[in-house]
């Protein structure tokens, strides 16, 4: 009996430090309780896709499939906290900016097959954006940069995945938020500055053949 009591407090405080601590997802579970005396109690179950983005530049992966791509609803968790979204367009070589603040965007959906660029006000921040797990996916690239999505949940060799561009990529590189940089990896180099990719982090892949590359992600191999 001692221990139930236990761990029923241990779940009423988790619960509220949740629901404190964010705002509500769309298509996550709300759960609410009442007792004599007590408060209500609400808290969101949240998905594996916890992308945790530092103050300044951030570049992620929206890492499961999500049925609203709005930049408005997969951004909703810190909506007033970010200032631009950057979408790389690879056969310009260069970013389409989106700004909450501006009237008009080019751009106002993310593609589930990219990279962004995020510039977070505050200190930190956080989304869940909620949705499908992705499965399989073939990403083709052009010459030149490309910004393909890293779509899982979890922690990868980059090398397991980039198998399917070997010969065909010179770069590939991550940004770190603390420090404000990339961190360069290359097939050619005795030492890289990073050898595995997470969750919600997004990358760049410099295509070196003149005809392209097919990224190919095999979900079942990677995890």
């Amino acid at each position: 009996m001692r221990r139930l009591v236990v761990l029923m407090l241990i779940v009423i405080a988790v619960a509220i430090l949740v629901y404190d601590s964010g705002k509500g997802n769309e298509g996550t579970k709300k759960i609410t309780g009442s007792a004599t005396g007590v408060a209500h109690v609400s808290f969101r179950i949240l998905s594996a896709c916890d992308i945790v983005m530092q103050e300044g530049w951030n570049l992620i992966s929206i890492c499961q499939n999500m049925t609203n791509k709005t930049v408005i609803s997969a951004f909703k968790d810190i909506e007033g906290d970010y200032r631009y979204v950057m979408e790389s367009n690879e056969s310009r070589q260069a970013f389409d900016i989106y700004s909450p603040l501006s009237v008009s965007n080019p751009f106002d959906y993310l593609a589930e097959n990219k990279s962004y660029f995020i510039y977070l006000i505050p200190l930190n921040g956080t989304i869940n954006p909620g949705g499908r797990d992705f499965g399989d996916m073939d990403i083709p690239m052009i010459l030149g940069w490309n910004t393909p999505a890293y779509p899982y949940e979890f922690e990868t060799d980059i090398l397991k995945y980039l198998d399917s561009i070997n010969n065909s990529y010179r770069y590939v590189m991550v940004w770190n938020a603390s420090s404000q940089k990339f961190l360069i990896f290359s097939p050619l180099a005795v030492q890289n500055e990073f050898s595995n990719i997470t969750g919600g982090e997004g990358q760049f892949v410099y295509v070196s053949n003149a005809s392209g590359a097919i990224l190919k992600y095999n979900k079942s191999a990677l995890g």
